[in-house]
């Protein structure tokens, strides 16, 4: 049932009910009167009835829109979620990768409050990325080591 039709059925019952109204001021028997005024009363209690539906049938309404854009916007997040895969790095951080595209990663932590920050190359030795939303690091390449220092040599003194 739609606005349309509770409009329609509405101002059938408040034509009735000033129809009834107007036979009421007519000069009748006192049981007549009686039964026309039961009948509007009747017809009253119908349009709030139908009142309370139509109010009833907006919030529904409203509420439909809502679960349905919800439902659009975890379809189009699972959508996009779908180019990733959680892999173990080199380096040993547990991140998500992409599938298709430019090769990069995206951080867990952010990915569970439906964010998507891809890592940063902090260009340091350790091989760490950050995060730039939460700005956690992460060992995505090995770890890179120069090899053991070098002491100075006996000749200097």
């Amino acid at each position: 049932m739609d606005v349309t039709t509770f409009t329609a059925a509405y101002n059938g019952l408040k034509m009735a009910k000033e129809v009834f109204t107007g036979f009421a001021h007519l000069k009748t028997k006192t049981e007549s009167i009686e039964k026309i005024n039961d009948a509007v009363k009747k017809v009253g209690e119908a349009q709030d009835a139908l009142f309370q539906l139509r109010e009833e049938l907006f919030r529904l309404q409203e509420e439909n829109n809502k679960l349905k854009k919800i439902a659009n916007e975890n379809d189009e997040w699972k959508k996009r979620l779908e180019n990733y895969e959680l892999v173990e790095t080199h380096g040993g951080a547990v991140v998500y990768k992409s599938k298709e595209g430019t090769n990069h990663f995206i951080c867990p932590s952010c990915l569970e409050k439906k964010e998507i920050h891809i890592l940063q190359d902090k260009r340091v030795m350790s091989g760490d990325y950050n995060c730039p939303g939460c700005g956690k690091p992460f060992p995505v390449k090995p770890r890179n080591n120069p090899g053991p220092i070098q002491t100075k040599p006996d000749w200097i003194v």
